[in-house]
C-alpha cells in the first residue's frame, strides 16, 4: 500500500470512529472464567503465568512505591538500568525527555506500548537514537504496567530486544476523580514537586452499552540550583579533595569557591578589570558559577487521555482513544567563559563537510587593557549574555478500531490511528563565530612572523591576538552592551523536530482444533505503518557559525508492513508449547522473520516450569538508514602521531621557563604554552562527521530465558528465571580514537589532517627538531556501520505472599535482578572486552523488597530498595580508576569503589474519611547518603559537583490527597 493510499485509510477509518469509545465485553454466561491477553502474546488465555515472565505493577503497587510519573515508575524495575532524563537531559540531542532502558541494552532496544499499540517517538533524536518519551504518558491514569522481561519481536517487531513496557490504561471507570499530590526534600525545601490529576468515567457498559473516560494531570517542578543545597554535600568530598569544609559557604577549594573566569574580567599578571565588585585574596575578581549551576531543572506538563468504548450490537464494539501531552523543560547554566589559555574549541561545518577551530588568544601587547608590554592573559566571563535552554514538546495519538466476535469462536480486533508530535528546542548563549569576529575581533591574525614579538616571546606570539583592540570592537570588554550587540554575539539556536506516524492493524485469534478437550490456539495479524521524520537545526547551527555545537539534521520517511502468527499447543494437560513469527519488511532491507518458540511445564499443581527462545531485530531507523547528517565533536582525544612529540616540547619549554626568573613574564608565557601544547594534541577536539548509511543491516538478537514458578506456601509464588541476551550487527559509528589507532588503514577522506604549514603547535624549527611529520587533525568522517556487538545475562528473582495476621493482611513481595555478564564488543581488541558486572554503573545486584500491612482503614508499608557494591573501574582500557590508577591519586582500595547501597521508604494510606484517601510517602526514611564516588566527583573537574542531587535531596516527603465524588 503506497503512502497516499495508507494515510487516506487511516483517516477514513478514524473519522468513521472517532466517535464510538469502547472495552473487550465478556459474555459471562459462555464464560465464566474470563480470559485475558498478557503481555508477550496475542491469545487470550486464563492463566496469567506464561511460558514467559512477565512482571506486573498493579495499580495499588504503584501507589505504594511513591512515585509521581511514568519514568520513576519504570526506574523502580530491577531490571531497568535507567537511560536518558529530562533532569540530565541538558547534554543531550533530545533534551527535555526521558527514556526507557532494560538489561542495560539501551533505550532504542527496549519498546514501550501503551495499551498494547506503540506511540510516536520523541521528535528530537539523540544524536542517532529514537526513543519513546516517557513523561509524555498519563501516569493517573494507569491500570497497570506489565512488563516483558526478554525480547518480544516476535510478537511487536522492531525495537522489542531487550523486553516490552506495556502500559495498561483504566477502563469502564465510572464516577469523578480528584486529586493532587506534593513532594518536597525535608533537608532542602528547593526540591519540590506538585502534581494535580482529574478523572471522570461516565456510562456502565453492562448496562448501558458504553463508557468513556476522561482524565488530565498537571506536573510542576521546580528548578534547584547548586549554591542553594552547595554546603549539604556530604564532607568526606571535602576531606577527600581538600579545600574549605561545608558549612562556611565555600566548598571544597576549586569546587565550590566563586571563579576567576568572572565579570568585568581578571588580566592575570595585572589585576582586574575596574568595575569588579568581588574580589578573592589574590585581588582577582570572582564569579559565583554556583549560583548558576543547576541540580535540578524547571518541568511543566500536561498530559491528557480522553478513552471511551460503544457497544455496537451484534457482538461488535466500538472503540477510541485520543492522548495528547504537552511538556516543557527549562535548563539554566551559567555564563559562557572566555579564557587565553583554553584549548582550542573544534566543531564541524555542515557547508564545508570539515572541522572548524575557535582560538582563545592574548591580550596585545599594544592592547589598551594591556599595561605590561607583553601578552597578556585574559579570563573573563560573558555576564551578559543570555542564558537558558528552553525545550517545548506536543505529542499526541489518535486510534480509533472495533473488535468481536466471528461465530462465537473467533475473536478478532482491528484499528487504525495516526500519532506524532513535535519538539522545540532552544539554547541562549552560544558563541557565534562570526559575531565574534565582527564585534569582538578576528582571532585568526595573529602575532606569529612578527619580528618584534618573536624576538621577545618566541614561541607563543601564534597565541596572541595581533589586533590591539581585541575586545574593544562592537562589544566592549566589561561593559554595557547593547541588546542587539549581544543577539548578534550570542543568537539563539536550536532544532526543531517533528514526526508523524499513521498505522492499520488488524488480528483474529481463535481455536483451530483440539488435542483433547485442550483446544489449540492461533492468533494471525497484520500492520501497515508508513512514518515520517524530521529534525531542522536552526541556520546558524546549519552553516556551523555557532561555536563548539554540532549539528543533527534528518527528513525521510518510509512505510513499512508486517504480518503475524502465533500457536499455543497443549501437548498435555500440563505442557503446552508456544510457537510464535512475525514478518516485517522495512524499505531497503531484506524481510526480516523474527521466531519464538516457548514451553510451559506445570510439573504439579505447586511447581511450573518454563522457557523461551527468541530471535529479535531493531531496524535502522530514519536517522541512521535514511538522509540525515551528524556533526559533533569528539573530545580529549590523544592523537597517536602528534601527542608524544607535544609532550616532550611540553617538558623542553618547562625546563626553559623553570630557569627563569619567577619575575619574568616569559615565564607565565612558556609555562602556558607548555600547558596548551599538550592540550591541543593529547586532549584535544576533533569535528565528527557522520552520515547515515542505506546499506546498513537490522541489529539482532538471540534471547533465551529458562525458570521457573512455585508455590511453597498456599498464597505465596516464588520465581526464578536465567536469561540471556546476545545482540550482534550492532549500528555504531566507529569512534575518533578506533580510527585514529588504525589510520594506516583508513581510505582518503575517513581522517582530515591540515597541512603542516597550518600547525598552530609545533613552529617549523620544532617541526624539524621533534620530527613531527603529520598536520593537526580537523575532522574524521564516517557513516553509520554494522560494527558492534553486545552479551549479557542473568538472574531474575520474584516473590509474592499473603499471610493473614491478627492485624490484618500483610503483603510481601520481592524483585531481584543478578547481572552475570556485560559485554561490550571492541573493534581494536577484535573481541568482547571486560565483564562489566560489577564495575562501575552495573551493580550485579538489584533488589526491593516490600512489605504492606492493611489493618481496616489503614495501610502500611515498608519497602528496601538495594544495590551492591561497584568498582570505580569501566572496561579494559579505564587504567584511570584501577586500583593501580586510584592509589596514584592516593585513594585507598575501600575509596576505590561505590560500597552497597540500601534505601528504606515507608508509606501510609488511610480511607477512613468517606470517599476521601490521604496518603504519605517517606522516601529515605532514614535519611541516609549515597556511598561516595569520588569518580564522579572527580570527573568533573575543576567546578561541577556531584551529579546524584539524591546527595543533597535526602528524605523526601509525599502527601498525596484523592477524592471521589460518586
Amino acid at each position: 500500500m503506497n503512502k497516499i493510499a495508507l494515510k487516506t485509510s487511516v483517516i477514513a477509518v478514524a473519522l468513521t470512529l472517532a466517535s464510538s469509545q469502547i472495552v473487550l465485553a465478556q459474555d459471562d454466561s459462555a464464560k465464566p472464567i474470563e480470559k485475558v491477553v498478557v503481555t508477550g502474546s496475542n491469545i487470550k488465555r486464563v492463566e496469567t503465568e506464561t511460558a514467559t515472565p512477565v512482571q506486573v505493577l498493579r495499580r495499588v503497587d504503584i501507589a505504594r512505591l511513591g512515585v509521581n510519573s511514568v519514568r520513576e515508575a519504570i526506574n523502580s524495575l530491577t531490571s531497568s538500568s535507567g537511560d536518558l532524563s529530562d533532569i540530565g537531559g541538558s547534554n543531550s540531542f533530545a533534551s527535555g525527555a526521558s527514556s526507557a532502558s532494560l538489561r542495560n541494552l539501551g533505550k532504542q532496544s527496549t519498546l514501550v506500548l501503551l495499551n498494547s499499540r506503540r506511540v510516536a517517538p520523541y521528535a528530537l533524536a539523540d544524536y542517532n537514537e529514537v526513543f519513546t518519551n516517557l513523561d509524555a504518558l498519563p501516569f493517573d491514569a494507569i491500570d497497570r504496567i506489565e512488563v516483558l522481561r526478554n525480547g518480544g519481536s516476535a510478537i511487536y517487531g522492531s525495537d522489542a530486544v531487550a523486553g516490552v513496557i506495556n502500559i495498561i490504561t483504566r477502563s469502564d471507570y465510572q464516577g469523578v476523580t480528584a486529586g493532587g499530590s506534593w513532594d518536597q526534600s525535608v533537608a532542602n525545601e528547593q526540591f519540590k514537586t506538585r502534581t494535580a490529576h482529574l478523572t471522570a468515567g461516565f456510562g456502565d457498559y453492562s448496562k448501558d452499552g458504553y463508557n468513556v473516560l476522561a482524565n488530565v494531570e498537571l506536573f510542576k517542578r521546580d528548578n534547584v540550583i547548586w549554591r542553594d543545597v552547595l554546603d549539604d554535600i556530604n564532607p568526606a568530598y571535602g576531606q577527600k579533595f581538600s579545600g574549605v569544609a561545608p558549612g562556611s559557604g565555600q566548598m571544597f577549594g576549586n569546587r565550590g569557591v566563586p571563579s576567576t573566569y568572572s565579570y568585568p574580567g581578571n588580566l592575570i599578571g595585572q589585576g582586574p578589570v575596574a568595575g569588579c565588585g568581588t574580589l578573592n585574596a589574590a585581588g582577582l575578581c570572582m564569579y559565583d558559577r554556583y549560583a548558576h549551576f543547576e541540580a535540578v531543572p524547571k518541568a511543566e506538563r500536561v498530559n491528557a487521555l480522553v478513552s471511551g468504548t460503544l457497544d455496537l450490537g451484534h457482538g461488535i464494539e466500538a472503540y477510541s482513544e485520543l492522548l495528547y501531552s504537552k511538556t516543557s523543560t527549562t535548563y539554566s547554566y551559567a555564563a559562557g567563559t572566555y579564557g587565553s589559555t583554553l584549548s582550542d574549541a573544534t566543531w564541524g561545518d555542515p557547508r564545508s563537510n570539515q572541522g572548524r577551530t575557535f582560538g582563545y588568544r592574548f591580550l596585545s601587547p599594544d592592547s589598551p587593557f594591556n599595561t605590561t608590554g607583553a601578552p597578556l592573559e585574559l579570563r573573563y566571563r560573558y555576564a551578559d549574555a543570555p542564558v537558558g535552554n528552553p525545550n517545548d514538546s506536543d505529542q499526541y495519538r489518535l486510534l480509533a478500531g472495533a473488535r468481536g466476535q466471528l461465530g462465537g469462536k473467533w475473536d478478532w480486533d482491528t484499528a487504525a490511528g495516526v500519532m506524532g508530535g513535535a519538539s522545540k528546542t532552544r539554547i541562549n548563549g552560544s558563541l557565534s563565530d562570526s559575531g565574534f569576529k565582527a564585534l569582538v575581533g578576528d582571532y585568526t591574525k595573529t602575532l606569529a612572523g612578527d619580528p618584534n614579538c618573536e624576538a621577545n616571546f618566541p614561541g607563543y606570539c601564534q597565541y596572541t591576538a595581533a589586533d590591539p583592540n581585541f575586545f574593544n570592537h562592537g562589544y566592549k570588554l566589561g561593559q554595557v552592551n547593547s541588546a542587539a550587540v549581544l543577539r548578534q554575539l550570542f543568537p539563539e539556536q536550536g532544532y526543531d523536530g517533528r514526526i508523524t506516524q499513521y498505522f492499520v492493524d488488524g488480528k483474529i485469534s481463535g481455536e483451530i482444533g483440539k488435542i483433547g478437550e485442550r483446544g489449540i490456539g492461533l492468533a494471525l495479524g497484520a500492520e501497515l505503518r508508513h512514518e515520517k521524520f524530521k529534525i531542522t537545526p536552526t541556520a546558524n547551527l546549519a552553516s556551523g557559525d555557532i561555536v563548539s555545537y554540532g549539528d543533527v539534521s534528518a527528513d525521510a520517511s518510509r512505510s513499512t508492513e508486517a504480518a503475524f502468527a502465533e500457536v499455543n499447543l497443549p501437548v498435555t494437560k500440563a505442557l503446552e508449547l508456544v510457537g510464535a513469527a512475525r514478518v516485517d519488511k522495512f524499505p531497503g532491507f531484506q524481510t526480516h522473520v523474527s521466531p519464538k518458540l516457548a514451553a510451559r511445564w506445570e510439573v504439579t499443581p505447586a511447581l511450573l516450569l518454563r522457557g523461551t527462545f527468541e530471535g529479535g531485530f531493531r531496524a535502522p531507523n530514519l536517522t541512521e538508514s535514511a538522509q540525515s547528517t551528524k556533526f559533533a565533536f569528539a573530545s580529549g582525544i590523544n592523537d597517536p602521531k602528534r601527542c608524544s612529540k607535544a609532550q616532550a616540547l611540553a617538558t623542553d619549554l618547562r625546563g626553559v621557563a623553570n630557569a627563569l626568573a619567577a619575575t619574568d613574564p616569559n615565564q607565565a608565557l612558556l609555562l602556558a604554552r607548555a600547558d596548551t601544547v599538550e592540550g591541543n594534541e593529547c586532549a584535544q577536539g576533533v569535528a565528527s562527521i557522520v552520515r547515515n548509511n542505506p546499506n546498513l543491516k537490522p541489529e539482532t538478537t538471540r534471547s533465551a530465558t529458562v525458570g521457573m514458578v512455585f508455590e511453597p506456601l498456599k498464597g505465596s509464588t516464588v520465581s526464578l528465571d536465567y536469561w540471556r541476551i546476545e545482540r550482534k550487527d550492532e549500528i555504531r559509528s566507529k569512534s575518533t580514537d578506533d580510527l585514529l589507532a588504525a589510520e594506516a588503514d583508513q581510505p582518503p577522506g575517513v581522517i582530515n589532517r591540515a597541512p603542516l604549514s597550518q600547525d598552530k603547535t609545533f613552529s617549523p624549527a620544532e617541526q624539524a627538531k621533534y620530527g613531527v611529520t603529520a598536520g593537526p587533525l580537523l575532522s574524521t568522517t564516517g557513516m553509520f556501520e554494522n560494527v558492534s556487538r553486545t552479551k549479557t545475562s542473568g538472574l531474575d528473582l520474584g516473590g509474592n505472599a499473603r499471610i493473614d495476621t491478627r492485624y490484618g493482611r500483610l503483603d510481601l513481595g520481592l524483585n531481584a535482578t543478578y547481572l552475570l555478564d556485560l559485554k561490550y564488543f571492541s573493534a581494536t581488541l577484535n573481541n568482547y572486552g571486560d565483564n562489566l558486572a560489577g564495575r562501575y554503573g552495573y551493580s550485579k545486584m538489584v533488589a526491593n523488597l516490600s512489605a504492606n500491612l492493611q489493618t481496616g482503614k489503614v495501610n502500611n508499608g515498608l519497602r528496601l530498595v538495594y544495590n551492591s557494591k561497584t568498582a570505580l573501574n569501566g572496561d579494559y582500557y579505564d587504567d584511570i580508576y584501577t586500583q593501580a590508577g586510584c592509589a596514584s591519586l592516593k585513594w585507598s582500595a575501600d575509596e576505590c569503589q561505590v560500597k552497597a547501597y540500601e534505601r528504606l521508604d515507608y508509606n501510609v494510606s488511610y480511607t477512613g474519611i468517606k470517599n476521601l484517601t490521604l496518603s504519605m510517602y517517606v522516601r529515605n526514611l532514614t535519611n541516609r547518603r549515597p556511598p561516595l564516588d569520588l569518580r564522579e566527583f572527580n570527573s568533573g573537574g575543576g567546578g561541577i559537583v556531584p551529579q546524584n542531587y539524591a546527595d543533597v535531596e535526602g528524605r523526601m516527603v509525599r502527601v498525596t490527597a484523592e477524592y471521589k465524588f460518586r
